[in-house]
């Protein structure tokens, strides 16, 4: 077989591989075997750095990104590829270089506008992920990642009508997406659009049947409309695909309250902190308050 036929056979393998992690040994299997009748070749390192980063393997695909930027330090993209693994590693500051180097030789690389933003959003540095995500839209406005990021960064300085109207860009672009629907869900909540958060939780419940997190949510888009004895039977379903979900134990001790069922309610408290002691953090990044709310959500007229 020619250098030729084994890098084309990789090339296939790879492009597998990003569907249907069965090919990824395969894919291994073919990169290796293309490497051995040439190791000069920064594609092949570059796309098996793609699968080991799949895989979870970061040392390897960072090793890999090492060897193409080595063999080729002129190609944006094994660079942005590089960032990706980085960030994945939590080295964010490596991932910020190797993005801004991506960028530097390709100033009109959408993709890598994108990841950079991720990145300094993840650094806390929102103004600077929201640039980032305003030129990628410029470059190229398809991209369901770029208005999903977007959404988080503007839902973070209190945008919420542009938050709603990236989710919902994002979602036509890619509308099997449920966590973009369980985001999509929260904007809603924070609106104060109960009816729109618990349909968005429902898509996403009905595209990941097995996640509990879009019924403990749903719960308490419920509880919040005052609709608890609706919200029961979410937070109770959230509970069986997910015995520890904090969300749904906590959200239960509220319609517990609220029917003055203390004993049974005092068991979920108990429960929910132990599962996860920093309740009010998880229950402020589902998009409600209820620690702050209990009180006046337990006080409410049937």
């Amino acid at each position: 077989m020619t250098t030729t036929e084994h890098n084309a056979r990789a090339l296939t393998f790879g492009k597998a591989s990003e569907s249907s992690e069965n090919d990824h040994d395969d894919a291994l299997m073919a990169f290796a075997h293309a490497l051995e009748v040439d190791p000069e070749q920064p594609q092949i390192y570059a796309r098996r750095a793609a699968v080991w980063q799949s895989r979870g393997e970061t040392r390897r695909a960072a090793a890999d990104c090492d060897a193409a930027i080595g063999l080729d330090s002129d190609n944006a993209a094994y660079y942005r590829i590089r960032g990706n693994v980085r960030n994945a590693q939590a080295d964010l500051d490596g991932a910020m270089a190797d993005f801004d180097a991506a960028i530097a030789l390709d100033p009109t690389f959408a993709a890598a506008y994108v990841d950079r933003g991720m990145a300094r959003f993840l650094k806390t540095d929102v103004a600077g992920a929201l640039a980032d995500y305003d030129m990628a839209a410029r470059l190229d406005s398809r991209q369901s990642n770029l208005h999903h990021m977007r959404a988080l960064a503007r839902r973070a300085v209190g945008d919420l009508v542009g938050a709603y109207e990236d989710l919902s860009v994002a979602l036509r672009v890619d509308g099997e997406a449920a966590d973009i629907y369980t985001d999509r869900g929260r904007v809603n909540m924070e609106s104060g659009d109960f009816a729109g958060a618990c349909a968005d939780y429902e898509a996403a419940a009905r595209l990941r049947p097995e996640w509990s997190q879009p019924h403990s949510n749903r719960g308490w888009a419920l509880v919040l409309a005052g609709e608890f004895d609706q919200a029961l039977p979410a937070f109770s379903q959230a509970l069986t695909l997910e015995p520890g979900d904090a969300l749904a134990l906590y959200g239960r001790q509220a319609v517990a309250t609220r029917r003055s069922e203390v004993a049974n309610g005092q068991v979920d408290v108990g429960a929910a902190l132990i599962n996860d002691p920093d309740i009010a953090r998880m229950i402020a990044a589902s998009g409600v308050s209820p620690v702050a709310d209990l009180a006046e959500v337990t006080s409410l007229e049937p």
